[in-house]
């Protein structure tokens, strides 16, 4: 699955463009991998803050969240270019097994996202790349079970605010079933 270009909601508002990412990558190597991670594997502002090396798993490439939602914990899964790119960021700023790779507040990722938002003119908020992470998967197929899995929902009903469809997603359905 390949990143798209932008998503729209049922409003007509854009929750995720790439662009974004481009000009975090010639920004900034943390803000990028900030930005990509939160958009890559769903993970909560908070999951992203309370990481630390100790909770990457190289052998797997997932991350352990330890500090997830309501005390709980769950397993991400990253893709292996994001996961070299976390584990090299953490190597070059030597950051503490125990400590927080980013040590940032959710407040520093608001006005990240805002800052590269801005760019393109868009006003973005972190909780748009977790929608855009859960709407890309719906899209590609990822039945809501294992969606619900992936953003450590613990009520299915949580995860069905992610199905929004377009007319252009009901009709290629529509296309495929054969009468």
């Amino acid at each position: 699955m390949s990143p798209p270009h932008s998503y729209e909601t049922s409003r007509g508002t854009v929750v995720f463009n790439g662009a974004i990412l481009e000009h975090a990558k010639t920004c900034s190597f943390r803000d990028y991998i900030i930005l990509r991670l939160l958009w890559r594997s769903g993970m909560r502002v908070s999951e992203l803050l309370a990481l630390t090396p100790s909770d990457l798993e190289p052998y797997n490439q997932v991350l352990n969240i330890t500090k997830a939602k309501g005390k709980k914990q769950r397993r991400v899964v990253v893709d292996p270019p994001m996961f070299a790119m976390l584990s090299t960021y953490i190597s070059e700023t030597n950051s503490p097994e125990e400590q927080p790779i980013f040590g940032l507040s959710s407040v520093h990722i608001w006005r990240l996202c805002q800052k590269y938002g801005k760019m393109i003119g868009v006003d973005m908020h972190p909780h748009m790349l977790r929608h855009s992470y859960a709407i890309h998967l719906i899209r590609n197929g990822v039945d809501l079970r294992r969606l619900q899995q992936l953003l450590g929902h613990s009520n299915i009903q949580t995860t069905t605010v992610y199905l929004q469809f377009r007319d252009q997603d009901l009709r290629d359905v529509y296309n495929k079933v054969k009468f």
